[in-house]
């Protein structure tokens, strides 16, 4: 299988951590993109493979043969039903609707990540201040909303706690630890969880500029 990552993205690192999770790692190719600053603002143009495999022209984006797919929702999920029988997530139940509960926060936190970073790499007057902080601010609640559900996540390392894990790590690296005022006991949480193998093997990266 063909995968289409770079190292700063958090909807990648989701995917990667979940392949690392899953025990799977030796099946894939990771195809390396590079980006413009400019991606966050304007089309730009990017090799004649990628576009194929996702005309939306984002990552992560999976070629698995049978399947292409270009999202790291639809990614997860093929790949914890086709190599986890589903123990990543549960298929119905109390269960499923709980993490779901959690990982759309986690998720809340991811897109307004991305969008509050696109609107950084503005410049002079294109650039919204305002933007920017409602988006720090949503991720703050999204924050603090995670930070009262901590006692229900249980031991399993699941899509939901990834995701969690997944956003707590792309605001500190790229926006520092203010988030752990907003929620001190997941901070806790998460200083143990960013021990486990699959978290330190996936630490962001700036992503290499074309």
């Amino acid at each position: 299988m063909r995968l289409y990552v770079t190292p700063a993205s958090p909807w990648v690192r989701r995917v990667r951590i979940c392949i690392e999770e899953l025990g799977i790692s030796d099946r894939f190719d990771y195809v390396q993109t590079k980006w413009p600053h400019a991606w966050g603002t304007r089309t730009v143009e990017m090799p004649a493979d990628f576009v194929a495999a996702t005309p939306a022209v984002r990552i992560p984006a999976l070629v698995a043969g049978d399947v292409t797919l270009t999202d790291s929702h639809s990614i997860v999920d093929y790949l914890d039903g086709t190599f986890g029988t589903h123990r990543l997530l549960a298929t119905d139940g109390p269960e499923r609707w709980q993490a779901l509960e959690i990982n759309a926060l986690a998720c809340a936190i991811l897109e307004a990540q991305i969008m509050r970073r696109a609107e950084l790499l503005r410049t002079g007057a294109d650039r919204s201040d305002d933007f920017i902080a409602k988006m720090r601010d949503r991720g703050l609640r999204c924050f603090a909303a995670l930070d009262e559900k901590v006692a229900s996540f249980g031991q399993a390392f699941d899509l939901a706690r990834i995701t969690t894990a997944v956003s707590c790590g792309y605001d500190e690296w790229r926006y520092g630890p203010g988030w752990r005022e907003a929620a001190p006991t997941l901070a806790a949480w998460y200083d143990t969880v960013a021990q486990r193998p699959s978290m330190k093997s996936t630490e962001p990266a700036e992503t290499p500029q074309r």
